[in-house]
């Protein structure tokens, strides 16, 4: 009888538990969650990395949606409350911003939710803190963020600034991050934001002042179009923007003339953010005659460069043939030599980062490695080929894995000839080949010898 009663007691007990924390679940504005990532290695992109987690503050935006800031260049996999009930579903990733960290995270099957968090844009320009803002980039990001200078500094994880119940933005360190971000990202369904698209300097010496003003007062100097993102073969470094979308800058203030450029380019005449695709339009002066250059705005992406920073949206491409594991050149690569990679990974590697990553080509050209050798019998004499620029097949340049994929597929050769920079040279009949990649599954169980984008 005794137990029945501790039984019971415990029923109760657990019951009205879960009811209490349900009900303080429903009242909370910010929720604590974890979210799991999944590790990627560019050295070796065949494996499955170890799961982390970390912890993220969430807010629910409606409809089962939920949103908090992580970390970004990440691959997260799916996120769940932190210390609720377990029987809940986890959250799945509706969008993630590998840029700004910005995650989308969706619930369903939930019978509860919390009272999801206005964004009430009007309100929040009327009540919450403005003063001074300043264009910033968020930790490993390219895209400029238009923030607010807070008084006192937070932590440097995320969290949420509310003023009574009306959501101001997100504050990371010193910063504020306005809501219409989070409207934005919420409203193009977790779309990236946009990217300038060039680089400009604004801080010019006297001389070029002397220089570029003897036809424009304050002209804006162009240093960099990003391959990909910018108008490439229609800007380039060098060049003097005079107006942007119909402003003309000898307008724009000296002393807050970066932040009032991105203003231009980045937002529209009432202030609000634009969205990617929205066209910009640019009045230039180069080599003594005015040009106009018209292009839609992008998010910031790599993918175009010759050297990558990283593998983005996908796993790191790679092909292994004979043993040999052929990749494309990344920063992230050579990033996962440690911090001091700039001394333990292959100097020319580090001197192809440095001087050709964001190379303008008319086509989408890469630099493809050889890696290492994977030790087998019949490859016997390689196992000391490592960091090698493959340059050659059979006499044929190579600037792609797609491209060295089809090559190796031809039924015209029966050998193949590997130029490798530093004048190394790796021959193989194609018999040979085939033995390789059967001793190599047999060897190392390799679920795919290739991952290339069809």
């Amino acid at each position: 009888m005794k137990n029945f009663k501790s039984i019971v007691l415990i029923l109760f007990f657990v019951s009205t538990s879960s009811i209490l924390l349900a009900e303080e679940f429903e009242d909370k504005r910010v929720i604590e969650s974890r979210v799991t990532f999944q590790k990627i290695s560019h050295q070796n992109p065949w494996l499955v990395g170890e799961p982390f987690s970390r912890k993220l503050n969430i807010i629910h935006l409606g409809k089962g949606l939920f949103f908090g800031v992580t970390l970004s260049k990440q691959n997260p996999v799916y996120a769940e409350f932190e210390s609720f009930d377990y029987s809940v579903p986890k959250l799945s990733i509706k969008a993630y911003d590998g840029e700004t960290g910005f995650l989308l995270l969706e619930s369903t099957g939930m019978q509860k939710l919390p009272k999801p968090v206005a964004l009430d844009l009007k309100q929040t320009t009327k009540h919450c803190p403005s003063g001074k803002s300043k264009y910033v980039y968020l930790p490993f990001s390219k895209t400029p963020i238009k923030v607010f200078l807070l008084d006192q500094k937070k932590t440097e994880e995320s969290d949420f600034f509310f003023k009574n119940q009306l959501l101001c933005g997100i504050t990371i360190s010193d910063f504020l991050i306005p809501t219409e971000y989070v409207e934005l990202f919420l409203r193009s369904g977790g779309k990236s934001f946009p990217h300038p698209g060039f680089l400009f300097d604004v801080n010019l010496t006297p001389s070029e002042k002397e220089y570029y003003s003897k036809t424009f007062p304050n002209p804006l100097l162009v240093t960099e179009v990003v391959p990909g993102v910018g108008p490439a073969y229609n800007l380039f470094p060098g060049d003097l923007v005079t107006m942007i979308n119909s402003f003309s800058l000898t307008k724009v203030d000296e002393w807050d003339r970066a932040d009032k450029i991105f203003d231009l380019v980045l937002r529209k005449s009432d202030g609000r953010l634009r969205e990617l695709g929205e066209t910009v339009q640019l009045k230039l002066y180069r080599n003594f005659q005015n040009y106009s250059v018209s292009y839609d705005l992008r998010a910031y992406d790599s993918n175009d460069f010759l050297i990558p920073e990283e593998a983005k949206n996908r796993r790191p491409l790679y092909l292994i043939v004979g043993g040999f594991f052929f990749t494309e050149l990344s920063n992230a690569y050579l990033k996962e030599f440690g911090t001091e990679y700039r001394v333990k990974s292959e100097k020319k590697l580090v001197y192809l980062s440095d001087y050709y990553q964001k190379k303008v080509h008319p086509v989408r050209e890469k630099i493809v490695i050889l890696s290492r050798v994977f030790p087998l019998e019949g490859n016997l004499g390689y196992q000391d080929f490592q960091d090698l620029v493959l340059e050659k097949v059979n006499g044929t340049r190579i600037s792609s894995l797609s491209q060295l994929k089809t090559l190796l597929q031809s039924e015209q050769n029966s050998y193949f000839a590997f130029e490798l920079s530093g004048g190394k040279i790796a021959f193989f009949t194609k018999r040979e080949i085939l033995d390789l990649q059967q001793e190599l599954q047999s060897t190392y169980k390799l679920g795919r010898s290739y991952n290339l984008e069809e």
